[in-house]
């Protein structure tokens, strides 16, 4: 077995440098983009994978764990704004984030999940519409890739 990989319920769990790049669009056409490149681990599932780093944004720290297959993915956070968004095409899904300053209700309608897995890493995109409070605040496309 490989220095960089370890045995996790049986998976092999392998140590993965993760790329993301998120582009949202808000309802008056401007766009917010973000860039970031995590180490952390990757682990093959039946159909899928499961990618897991920590991340940090203005200021605040978060656990991340994104699990995706070839027709939806999760992506749940763990840090001071905590909860999970799951992405199925076709579907508008619902959830909340919870703050220190109370629960924010959210909800993605998924237009579109693409994965393609090689030997040596793969890429995810997510393409959806953004929902806080009821309200659409914006039209987004991330784009994860991930290297072995």
């Amino acid at each position: 077995m490989a220095e960089e990989e370890r045995l996790e319920n049986g998976r092999p769990e392998r140590r993965a440098r993760i790329r993301l790049l998120a582009k949202m669009t808000d309802p008056q056409g401007h766009v917010h983009e973000t860039k970031h490149a995590r180490a952390g681990i990757c682990r093959m599932q039946d159909g899928g994978i499961l990618l897991e780093y920590d991340e940090e944004q203005e200021g605040e720290r978060a656990h991340v764990v994104l699990t995706a297959g070839s027709r939806q993915a999760a992506m749940r956070r763990r840090g001071g704004m905590s909860g999970t968004l799951r992405f199925v095409p076709g579907e508008r899904t619902s959830s909340t984030y919870e703050t220190d300053y109370g629960e924010i209700p959210v909800a993605v309608f998924t237009h579109s999940v693409a994965m393609e897995r090689t030997q040596t890493g793969g890429e995810l995109r997510l393409e959806y519409d953004l929902f806080v409070g009821g309200e659409k605040t914006a039209s987004a496309r991330m784009d994860v890739t991930w290297r072995l």
